[in-house]
C-alpha cells in the first residue's frame, strides 16, 4: 500500500472523525503546538521513544522547536526530549550560495523576510494545508524547494522520505548545531562518509541540565550520495553571532570531503547526482553510547520500507490508546481525550540501546541489570503524583514498572534516585522527590515487579541524607533537607517555604510504604515528619507562610505574591504563592480543615474558583477541584472538574493545553478527569483509592492489562450524562450503592462496573 493510499484510508481531517474510528485516528498531533515547549511536537515517535523526529522552525528560545504559527521550517531533528537535541536534516534543492561572497548555510530567522541574503538562511516556507500528521507519521511540502518531506520513527531510529522535484540539484543538509529550547554548547562534531549510502558521526554537547552528553548517529540513504561538502562558521574577530543574519564570507567551506571534524556552527551537505526527480529515504539510528550502538539500533529496528514503518508505529499507538474505549460525548471530546492520552506517553525518552547499554551520570558505559529493561531520560516528576503516575499505573502498568526499574538502576549507578534524570544526569530541576510516588504507588497497587526492600532503602536514603553536589555533576537529593530536618520546616534563609509542604507529603508517602512493609519505627518517624506542614501555618492569617530560622514570620505578607526570589531555590513559593500552597496538604486534608475550619475552607476555596485564584495550569494546585470531596461538598468537585475538561482544554493548536504541558502531565490530568478519576494521595496509601467525579463520557471501558490485573475490564457508565447533566445523583459499584466519592483501586483491578446516574442539579443529600 502506498503512503498516499494509506493517508486516504486512515488520515481524514481530525475534526471530521467519527466515533467508530480507532483511537489512533482520534489524536490531533497539532493540538497545543503554538507557544508550546520543545517536548511538545507534531512529528513522529513511539511510546517513550528516544527518537522524536519532528520539524523545527524557531531559534534558541524557551519554547523552542516547532511553533504552529510560524510559516516556515528550518529542519527536521531527531531528538525532542528535555534538554536533548541533535541530528537535524533539511532537504534542499538548488544552490545554497547566493554568490561568491554570501551563503545560506544557517537556519535563518523565523520571521524572514525570505529571499534576503542576510536573513533567509536555508529554511523554507510551507502552506498549512500541505501539513498533516497522526501518531507515527508527519508530512509537509517545502514551498521554496518544492520538496515533500515525510517522517516516521521507531524507538531509537528515524526515517525521512524526501521527494525532490525535476530539474534541480537534490541535496540534504545536516546541521550539527541547531537552535533548540536549551542553549547548547557544542564541544565537538564529526561526520564520516563510509560509502555512497552511509554516513556516521557524533555531536558532543552540553547545557544547563544535560551536562556533557554525546549524540551518536548512523544514517543510510536509499540513493547514492555523489559527494559531501562541509562548513564551519568562522566569525570575524569580535563577532558574536550564532543564528540570524549572514555575514560577508563567514563560512569556511570544504568541498567533496570524506571526513569532517569541527565544533559549533558546523554541518555537512550531501549532494545527490543528477537533476531528475527522485525520492530519497534516510534511515538514522541514534545512540547516546557509541556509533557502534547507533548502527546496532538501526540494524535491529529498521526493517522494511517507509510505509511499513508508519503502519507499525500507528499500530503500536493504537494498541496502547485502545486500553481505554470511550462512548458518547462530542467528537471534539473524543479527540481531546485521545490526544491527551497520547501526550501522556510522548514526553519521557528511553535512553538505553537495543543491547541494554547506556552511559550513566558519570559517563560510564553500563549494561542494564534485570529486572530493568530500559533507562529513561526526562524532566522532573514534580506534580506527577496527580497526573502521570495514576494514569500509568492504571492504564500501562508495564511502563510504570519499567520506569521504576530505571530509577533503581540509576540509584545503583549513582547512589541516589534522580528526580529529573535528564540525559541520566542529576539535573537540578524543581523540588522534592515526587517521582518516588511511582515506586510506592506501584507497590501499594500490587503491580510492582521490583525489589520492594531495595526501593524502600533507596527512598529512605534520599529522605534522611541531605542532598549533595554529585561528584559526576548536577545535584542529587533534596537541596533543603538539612534545615528541614533541623527546624521542622525550610526557613527563609535557606530556601522556599513551599518545599516544607512538598517534603511533608513525600514523608507521608514513605510512612505508608513503611507501614506496608511492617517497619513500625519508620512509620512513626515519617508520619510525624509529614505533620511539619503545621509549622508554617500562621493562625493569624490562615495561610502557609514564609518563616525565618528564629521562628519569626516574614513581614509584608501578601497571600497572592507569586514565585520565589532568586530562582527555584530562593525564598518564597516555587511557582506559586501562599494562597495556592496552603492547599498543598494532600495527605492530611482533615488536619488542614481543622486548621482552617470547615466553613472557611469551603468559603475560601469557592471564592478561589469564582475569582480565578485557583491555578489549574500548574502542578501545585491541580488537586483543587477534588478538595471539595473532603469538605462535604462533592457536587462542587463534579462541577469544577468538568469545568477543567470542558472549558480549559480544547483541540486547538493555539490553546489546547491549560498552562504548560511539560511532558504529558497536563495531558494525563485531562485524561484522568475525563474518566472522572483522580488520586489525591498519589496512590501511595496502603489501600490506594481514586477520588470520583463526573466523567465526560457516557461509557468508558478500561481494558486492564492481563499480566497485572485480574479483572479483564472495568466499565464506567454515566446514565443521562451531558455537559449540563454533570452532577452525580447516585453511584453503584457492581450493584452496591457507594456512600463516599471514592473508588478503591482493588475494585477496579478486580473488574466490574461503576454506574452513575447523572442530573442537571447537585444532589446534596
Amino acid at each position: 500500500m502506498s503512503i498516499k493510499t494509506f493517508i486516504l484510508i486512515f488520515l481524514l481531517p481530525v475534526l471530521t472523525l467519527h466515533a467508530g474510528k480507532p483511537p489512533v485516528d482520534q489524536v490531533n498531533v497539532f493540538t497545543g503546538t503554538s507557544n508550546s515547549r520543545w517536548m511538545l511536537f507534531p512529528g513522529s515517535c513511539m511510546p517513550f521513544g528516544l527518537v522524536k523526529l519532528s520539524p523545527d522552525n524557531q531559534e534558541n528560545v524557551w519554547n523552542g522547536g516547532y511553533e504552529y504559527t510560524v510559516g516556515s521550517i528550518s529542519g527536521f531533528s531527531h531528538l525532542h526530549g528535555m534538554s536533548l537535541s541533535g541530528v537535524s536534516y533539511m532537504p534542499v534543492s538548488g544552490n545554497l550560495e547566493f554568490g561568491e561572497e554570501y551563503s545560506k548555510l544557517f537556519p535563518g530567522q523565523a520571521d524572514g523576510p525570505f529571499g534576503h541574503m542576510w536573513t533567509a538562511g536555508y529554511r523554507s516556507r510551507y502552506k498549512k494545508e500541505s501539513e498533516t500528521g497522526f501518531p507515527g507519521y508527519y508530512s509537509v511540502h517545502l514551498l521554496d524547494y518544492d520538496i515533500t518531506v515525510e517522517l516516521t520513527a521507531t524507538l531509537r531510529c528515524g526515517m525521512i522520505r524526501a521527494t525532490y522535484p525535476q530539474g534541480k540539484t537534490a541535496q540534504l543538509l545536516l546541521n550539527l548545531d541547531i537552535p533548540a529550547e536549551e542553549l547548547n554548547e557544542i564541544r565537538a562534531t564529526h561526520v564520516t562518509r563510509n560509502s555512497e549510502t552511509e554516513i556516521e558521526g557524533f555531536i558532543e554537547q552540553s547545557n544547563q541540565y544535560a551536562d556533557d552528553y554525546a549524540v551518536y548517529f548512523v544514517s543510510r540513504f536509499s540513493e547514492p550520495v555523489a559527494s559531501m561538502d562541509a562548513w564551519q562558521y568562522q566569525p570575524y574577530s569580535g563577532d558574536n553571532v550564532k543564528y540570524g543574519t549572514a555575514w560577508r564570507r563567514p563560512y569556511h567551506i570544504e568541498k567533496d570531503v570524506q571526513s569532517f571534524t569541527s565544533a559549533a556552527n558546523s554541518g555537512v551537505i550531501l549532494n545527490f547526482p543528477g537533476k531528475e526527480a527522485k525520492t530519497v529515504t534516510i534511515q538514522t539510528g541514534i545512540s547516546f553510547v557509541s556509533i557502534k550502538n547507533a548502527r546496532l539500533n538501526l540494524n535491529e529496528e529498521m526493517h522494511g520500507d517507509f510505509d511499513t514503518a508508519v503502519q507499525q508505529a500507528r499500530q503500536a499507538w493504537n494498541d496502547l490508546l485502545s486500553r481505554v474505549k470511550v462512548q458518547g460525548g462530542t467528537q471534539d471530546d473524543r479527540v481531546k481525550f485521545y490526544t491527551n492520552l497520547y501526550r501522556s506517553f510522548t514526553g519521557k525518552n528511553i535512553l538505553s540501546d537495543v543491547n541494554g547499554e547506556y552511559r550513566d551520570m558519570c559517563e560510564k558505559i553500563r549494561t542494564i541489570k534485570a529486572p530493568a529493561d530500559a533507562v529513561y531520560s526526562g524532566d522532573g516528576f514534580w506534580g506527577a503524583q496527580w497526573t502521570l503516575i495514576p494514569l500509568w499505573t492504571l492504564i500501562a502498568p508495564e511502563y510504570a514498572n519499567s520506569i521504576s526499574h530505571s530509577f533503581l538502576e540509576l540509584y545503583d549507578a549513582g547512589g541516589w534516585i534522580p528526580e529529573a534524570p535528564t540525559a541520566l544526569e542529576y539535573a537540578p530541576i524543581m523540588g522534592a522527590q515526587h517521582h518516588n510516588a511511582l515506586l510506592i504507588s506501584s507497590f501499594q497497587k500490587g503491580i510492582a515487579e521490583f525489589d520492594a526492600e531495595k526501593a524502600y532503602r533507596a527512598i529512605k536514603h534520599d529522605y534522611i541524607t541531605p542532598g549533595i553536589e554529585h561528584p559526576c555533576g548536577g545535584f542529587a537529593g533534596n537541596r533543603h533537607l538539612a534545615p528541614y530536618m533541623e527546624y521542622g520546616y525550610v526557613p527563609e534563609e535557606y530556601g522556599p517555604v513551599s518545599n516544607t509542604l512538598e517534603y511533608a507529603y513525600d514523608d507521608w508517602c514513605l510512612a505508608q510504604f513503611a507501614k506496608a512493609l511492617n517497619k513500625a519505627k519508620d512509620v512513626k518517624t515519617f508520619t510525624e515528619r509529614s505533620m511539619n506542614y503545621q509549622n508554617v501555618y500562621d493562625e493569624q492569617t490562615g495561610y502557609m507562610r514564609r518563616r525565618h530560622a528564629d521562628g519569626r514570620w516574614v513581614q509584608d505578607f501578601d497571600p497572592f505574591r507569586m514565585g520565589t526570589e532568586g530562582g527555584w531555590n530562593g525564598p518564597g513559593y516555587m511557582e506559586g504563592n501562599a494562597w495556592l500552597y496552603t492547599w498543598f496538604v494532600p495527605h492530611d486534608l482533615k488536619g488542614l480543615i481543622d486548621l482552617l475550619g470547615l466553613e472557611e475552607f469551603n468559603r475560601r476555596l469557592e471564592t478561589g474558583f469564582e475569582h480565578g485564584y485557583v491555578d489549574l495550569s500548574n502542578q501545585p494546585n491541580l488537586q483543587a477541584p477534588f478538595l471539595f470531596n473532603y469538605s462535604g461538598k462533592p457536587w462542587l468537585t463534579q462541577k469544577y472538574s468538568r469545568h477543567v475538561v470542558d472549558d480549559l482544554f480544547n483541540t486547538s493548536p493555539y490553546s489546547g493545553w491549560v498552562g504548560e504541558e511539560d511532558e504529558g502531565q497536563m495531558g494525563s490530568l485531562c485524561a484522568l478527569l475525563s474518566m472522572g478519576l483522580f488520586e489525591m494521595k498519589g496512590g501511595c496509601s496502603v489501600e490506594p483509592y481514586y477520588d470520583l467525579s463526573s466523567p465526560m463520557f457516557e461509557k468508558i471501558i478500561l481494558n486492564l492489562h492481563e499480566t497485572y490485573y485480574s479483572g479483564n475490564t472495568f466499565t464506567i457508565i454515566a446514565h443521562n450524562n451531558s455537559k449540563t447533566n454533570r452532577y452525580i445523583q447516585s453511584a453503584e459499584l457492581n450493584g452496591k450503592t457507594l456512600k463516599q466519592p471514592i473508588l478503591l483501586h482493588r475494585d477496579i483491578a478486580a473488574g466490574g462496573t461503576l454506574e452513575l446516574q447523572m442530573g442537571p442539579e447537585p444532589d446534596k443529600n
